[in-house]
């Protein structure tokens, strides 16, 4: 079947036309959008919502013209929103991150919390290298290395709501274990 054919029976509203249609050109959009985002977890994401746009939209296509370019200018403009939306979402983080570390600053000078930090760095490396291999190696992956929750949940094939349970769990057993290397309250957050 030819595209516009599949892409006029889609519009009419067989789903299976469109199914078709997302399988002729998802390969071809992703590697479109992987090539300008950054962010690798959200390459199917905005792929997806071209995807969903343009079938609601099937009527503005005209038939006859380049379907592929036509998708890849709605794949271009799903794009760039989600850039403009990181690019917010990094600058109120950058926000939040300064209003956190001077309220955490002056936090530290004024419980003189401050003259502990080597002692509890040193107990917190202590404890990380008590935990079993399988945790060790999930506190490396999240916090030494930086991967997504999604990327590991992926890799490890666990649930993501799995992994972020047993990331809370090592970190209140860490917690736990610094409390108890230097004999009181260690003062760490559990986020």
């Amino acid at each position: 079947m030819h595209i516009d054919e599949a892409i006029k029976r889609a519009a009419e509203g067989d789903t299976e036309c469109y199914g078709a249609v997302v399988r002729k050109y998802q390969g071809r959009l992703r590697a479109f959008v992987a090539s300008f985002c950054p962010d690798t977890d959200r390459v199917d994401e905005v792929a997806q919502r071209a995807f969903v746009w343009a079938y609601e939209h099937l009527e503005e296509y005209k038939a006859g013209t380049r379907f592929w370019a036509w998708l890849k200018a709605v794949g271009r403009n799903m794009l760039l929103s989600e850039l403009e939306m990181q690019k917010r979402e990094a600058r109120m983080r950058r926000k939040y991150l300064d209003h956190f570390q001077a309220a955490r600053a002056r936090q530290e000078l004024l419980s003189g919390e401050h003259e502990r930090q080597p002692e509890m760095a040193e107990a917190l490396r202590a404890c990380v290298d008590e935990l079993a291999n399988h945790s060790r190696e999930l506190i490396r992956r999240r916090y030494e290395t930086g991967q997504s929750i999604r990327v590991i949940s992926r890799e490890q094939k666990r649930k993501e709501g799995a992994v972020k349970t047993a990331l809370f769990r090592i970190r209140q057993a860490l917690r736990r274990c610094v409390e108890g290397k230097l004999g009181t309250q260690a003062g760490l957050s559990s986020a």
